[in-house]
């Protein structure tokens, strides 16, 4: 589960997801599959719920302790 498109998506005041999936011209239920992990959306649709949401695609949908992980490791090695 996403739970960042999620959290992010709560924390705007959208309890429901038909506006967001609306808004950028999908189902809501492709949009449910979305948060679910059941499906991944390109590019494009990426960005356009980012900017609804007014995040970053990276923050919804990347996993960001894997970066900071990442930089931990780098930092030792």
């Amino acid at each position: 589960m996403r739970t960042n498109l999620r959290n992010i998506r709560l924390n705007q005041g959208y309890k429901d997801v038909v506006e967001i999936a609306n808004s950028v011209g999908i189902s809501t239920s492709y949009y449910y599959k979305i948060e679910q992990g059941k499906r991944n959306p390109g590019i494009d649709l990426a960005k356009r719920i980012a900017d609804v949401l007014n995040h970053t695609v990276d923050e919804l949908f990347f996993d960001q302790s894997l970066d900071i992980m990442s930089k931990i490791k780098e930092e030792v090695v």
